[in-house]
């Protein structure tokens, strides 16, 4: 079967999290129920974080926002680590690292459903 690193690109679990990007099992809760941190399921009930999303130890501004528009963490991460039509096949990802937030959200508003 695929393995999620395969589509996903580097992920890690919360204890590389901790140790590595020193960031808190608390913190990193308190943004995966706010929405501001993409997780995806790996297995039964383990999630795994994509480590391109984080800055200096923090998820990118923007993330809350495109998935508020495409709810489906998976479907979000794809279209966040991919060439977009929306944004000249720029990567939307790319673009939310480097604070282009703006851009990106009005490209998932005309990517999301409904």
């Amino acid at each position: 079967s695929m393995l999620i690193e395969d589509w996903a690109g580097r992920v890690a679990g919360s204890t590389y999290l901790e140790e590595h990007l020193r960031i808190a099992r608390s913190t990193l809760h308190r943004w995966q129920r706010r929405g501001e941190v993409i997780a995806l399921r790996k297995g039964g009930r383990k999630h795994v974080f994509p480590l391109v999303q984080f800055v200096d130890g923090r998820p990118v501004a923007g993330i809350r926002d495109v998935l508020s528009l495409i709810t489906n963490p998976r479907l979000a991460w794809l279209w966040l680590t991919r060439p977009s039509a929306q944004l000249d096949g720029r990567v939307p990802i790319d673009l939310l690292r480097q604070d282009q937030v703006d851009e990106v959200v009005e490209a998932a508003r005309i990517f999301a459903p409904g």
